[in-house]
């Protein structure tokens, strides 16, 4: 964990060392669907839910049409599992038995990306952008066997999760540097977002990319 942290704290330095008038900001506001995937037969995914991943990003460019991408982003998701057995889940100190269990989790996310754009055509630039995105978890909430109530079960899942993505879509200049960002983007996570040792659970998402570039 120190290594990762180490890690990254490197590359969110990156644009301190860079000239900024290589730097570009976006506003951004992802709509997505997320669900849950596990490696256990025994449980199995048992719906989406509806999230949204906003914040700012920032394109830090070193040559005309490449740049390396990153920023700060409040990520919602979240997923819906089915267990052939019942689970027990904590919860402050209570344990709760459930067969179905709905998770709604909550992260600081520090995407880290490679995009690639062409020249302007007319008024429009093609992008795309492949990474990675560190994640750190800042709540984590979760309802049972279809209930309404949430319970924080931040005990469970894991402070630390990491996804790959991989967007796509277009920018439609305004004038000047001002121009409107649509797309679409595929997240899918790459380690356990729990603290059991007995399974494995990943999220997954697939987002509209929307937004405002300066």
């Amino acid at each position: 964990m120190k290594k990762i942290a180490i890690i990254l704290v490197f590359l969110v330095s990156i644009p301190v060392m860079l000239n900024a008038q290589n730097l570009r900001f976006s506003f951004l506001a992802n709509p997505q669907i997320t669900w849950l995937s596990s490696d256990k037969a025994e449980i199995s995914s048992d719906g989406s839910l509806a999230g949204l991943n906003t914040g700012i990003g920032m394109d830090i460019f070193f040559a005309e049409n490449y740049a390396f991408s990153t920023g700060f982003k409040l990520n919602s998701m979240g997923g819906c599992l089915l267990y052939k057995d019942s689970v027990s889940v904590s919860s402050e100190g209570t344990e709760y038995l459930a067969n179905a269990v709905s998770y709604r989790n909550q992260y600081l996310s520090i995407p880290l990306g490679l995009k690639f754009k062409t020249v302007e055509i007319g008024y429009t630039t093609i992008w795309l952008n492949p990474g990675i995105s560190p994640m750190f978890r800042l709540k984590a909430q979760a309802s049972f066997d279809n209930e309404d109530e949430k319970q924080n079960v931040s005990e469970e899942i894991a402070l630390i999760n990491i996804n790959y993505f991989l967007e796509a879509g277009v920018e439609y200049s305004l004038g000047g540097n001002t121009a409107i960002i649509a797309g679409l983007g595929y997240y899918a996570g790459i380690i356990d977002i729990t603290n059991h040792a007995d399974d494995k659970i990943t999220n997954g998402s697939f987002a509209l990319v929307l937004g405002l570039l300066f």
